[in-house]
Formats: structure tokens, C-alpha cells, sequence
């Protein structure tokens, strides 16, 4: 998504450095625009080791049979698909860290839950893991004037209108 792709590009130019690997999580419900943006950013940045998490062990449509479907209340999808999918991934590929420093593109306006994130966090699923949130504090309009200003690839499903292209549920 958008957030994604600043807190990516935030974190190269910081670092001076584009082999930091980048975890797309593959929810299994992407847009057909999300494949294609990834496809493109690969495209853009070879030096760039980007890895896929998905869960390929659960199909969505039988476990909306048996828990019912995704909603505000119950929303398992995304451990399911999006977090889980995204540690596993994480602890099969970097075995031997020890320390692991992790950047995600969150903001606390998206969510009264997240309004209660810290920039900062040791408390993942992942021990190993300090996780740096550096959009935090940013609005949509922050976000946009970036992309725009630093003339960035974006996901043309906001283009479409969308605000949001995790997945389509």
C-alpha cells in the first residue's frame, strides 16, 4: 500500500543502502494491481531482495465457512494471512539473527487501535524483533505529498478510487 511504499523508500534513502529485503505479505485476496505494483517495484529495484509471505496451508473461503466471514469485530483474516504468513516467512529466512530491525508503514489515524502504538516497539510475536514505525504521526495528505513530491510508484488501485489496497475484503 501506500504507507508501505514511503516507509520503504524513507528507510533506503535514510540507510543509503537498497538491499534491505522487503516482506510483501500476501494475503491470497490481492487486487490484481497489488501483483502488478509488485512485479514493477522488483522491476525498479533489483538490488532490492524482496520476499513473499503466504500462508499456503489455509484456503479464505473454507474458514469463512467454519469462523464466519472477516468483519470489524472478527478480524482474523489478517493474522491469518497478512502477520502470520509474514513471521513465519521471517523466522524460516533469518534463522541465525539474533537481532532483527524491522521498519512498517502503520499510522495511528488508521484505527483506534492503532492510535495507541508507540514509534517504537519490542513487543512482537517475534522476540528477536525491535520494529520502527517512521509514518506514525503522518496523515493521508502526508503520505500523498511525498509519493508525489519524491514522484514514486504507487498501487493504480487508488488511482480506481480505493483507499486502501491491503486486500479486497
Amino acid at each position: 500500500g501506500k504507507d508501505s511504499t514511503v516507509t520503504s523508500d524513507l528507510v533506503m534513502k535514510a540507510l543509503d543502502r537498497k538491499g534491505i529485503i522487503h516482506i510483501y505479505g500476501d494475503t491470497t485476496l490481492e487486487y490484481p494491481t497489488s501483483t502488478k505494483y509488485v512485479a514493477e517495484f522488483r522491476k525498479n529495484n533489483p538490488k532490492t531482495p524482496l520476499l513473499i509471505a503466504k500462508n499456503k496451508d489455509q484456503d479464505f473461503n473454507n474458514l469463512c465457512e467454519v469462523i464466519g466471514p472477516p468483519s470489524r469485530v472478527m478480524r482474523w483474516c489478517c493474522t491469518i494471512f497478512k502477520t502470520g504468513a509474514i513471521t513465519k516467512k521471517i523466522e524460516n529466512t533469518l534463522k541465525g539473527c539474533t537481532k532483527l530491525l524491522t521498519f512498517q508503514g502503520i499510522r495511528r489515524i488508521e484505527s483506534k487501535s492503532r492510535g495507541k502504538y508507540e514509534r517504537t516497539t519490542t513487543n512482537s510475536k517475534i522476540a528477536k524483533q525491535i520494529t520502527l514505525s517512521p509514518i506514525i504521526d503522518w496523515l493521508d495528505f502526508d503520505v500523498w505529498l511525498y509519493i508525489i513530491a519524491n514522484k514514486l510508484l504507487f498501487n493504480e488501485a487508488y488511482r480506481q478510487g480505493f483507499s486502501r489496497v491491503g486486500c479486497w475484503c
